[in-house]
């Protein structure tokens, strides 16, 4: 009867954590059932609130260039829980409700794990398209496995064996460890720039290599892409960093019909590189947060072209592929 009392109580409960230093043996193993019960269908409601999120595209209103960076930063969890619940959330997001329903009921009892929508998320990369159906099929055979009988499972419905090939790690405040797998025309690449730079690196280092093939190919790409000639200039221009309301808008110039181009010129690129130090502009006016982003970059006319904005220093900015596409959506969320 007492151990009755205690599960009642405990399901009635609403001031957990209880003092399990006071709790009997089977009490506390009964409590503790009790909670990863309760964070199983914890998982479910995040990955549910996660398809919503992204969905909106609120990170991107919030200046988060992605999902991840989203669930890092301002969910504060690891990089390997954030890709698990992001992975687990793309792979059953398109399924009918039925389906997506029986996925997070399975989630809730424990048959299948975060471990395991994960791993057929990725299997799913190297297989061709598959129905909702086939992908219910895989997460059956995969229930209430371990992580390695789960990769055989896998590789037994014809799932090519997923390799690391990338490990990125901490090793210290300054310092960190990367380790890939390349093919052979990787490394042979590698050991004939070594060979050319031998002046630069005579201990054929493959780490300095690494840092001098980037510095080339960041200062190249640069050049081409941003007209950046790798000379400090001091820009002449405000910045179009908050350029983003009416009252804006309406203080940049609009060219005539006759002379619009969508030619950017290398001196205005690499005045608008200067400018936003090469990286995404978005600005959440409420926190002030700025995006940062580095990847993807792509030029965006605060005054859109179509409406007549030119391709001028005071007109364009830097944003990310994220931010610069949909610009309509996430901004009438700001």
């Amino acid at each position: 009867m007492k151990d009755m009392n205690f599960e009642e109580n405990l399901v009635e409960d609403r001031r957990l954590p209880l003092n399990v230093q006071k709790l009997a043996s089977k009490d506390l193993l009964l409590y503790t059932q009790k909670l990863a019960a309760s964070e199983r269908k914890i998982y479910a409601a995040v990955i549910e609130a996660l398809e919503e999120i992204e969905r909106r595209k609120l990170y991107l209103a919030k200046g988060y260039s992605s999902l991840f960076i989203f669930c890092t930063e301002v969910l504060k969890y690891s990089a390997g829980a954030a890709q698990r619940r992001i992975e687990s959330m793309r792979l059953i997001k398109n399924f009918p409700r039925a389906q997506k329903t029986e996925v997070k009921t399975k989630l809730q009892r424990g048959s299948l794990s975060l471990s395991h929508l994960s791993q057929v998320s990725k299997a799913l990369r190297s297989l061709p398209p598959q129905s909702c159906h086939e992908k219910m099929k895989l997460l059956s055979r995969v229930e209430n496995t371990t992580q390695r009988e789960c990769e055989r499972k896998l590789m037994e419905a014809g799932v090519p064996e997923i390799k690391k090939r990338e490990d990125f790690r901490v090793v210290s405040e300054s310092s960190y460890r990367l380790s890939v797998t390349v093919d052979e025309e990787t490394k042979e690449l590698l050991e004939k720039f070594m060979g050319l730079t031998a002046h630069q690196n005579p201990w054929a280092s493959r780490e300095k290599a690494l840092k001098i093939a980037l510095k080339l190919a960041l200062r190249e790409v640069e050049r081409r892409k941003f007209g950046v000639s790798g000379k400090k200039k001091t820009p002449e221009v405000t910045t179009a960093t908050e350029a983003v309301s009416p009252e804006e808008r309406k203080e940049v110039r609009i060219q005539p019909k006759g002379k619009r181009s969508r030619h950017i010129p290398k001196s205005v690129r690499a005045v608008v590189w200067e400018r936003d130090g090469g990286a995404c502009v978005f600005v959440e006016p409420r926190t002030g947060r700025q995006c940062g982003s580095g990847f993807g970059l792509e030029w965006d006319h605060v005054q859109e072209f179509s409406r007549g904005g030119e391709s001028s220093a005071t007109n364009l900015r830097l944003l990310c592929r994220q931010h610069n596409n949909g610009r309509q959506r996430w901004e009438s969320l700001v």
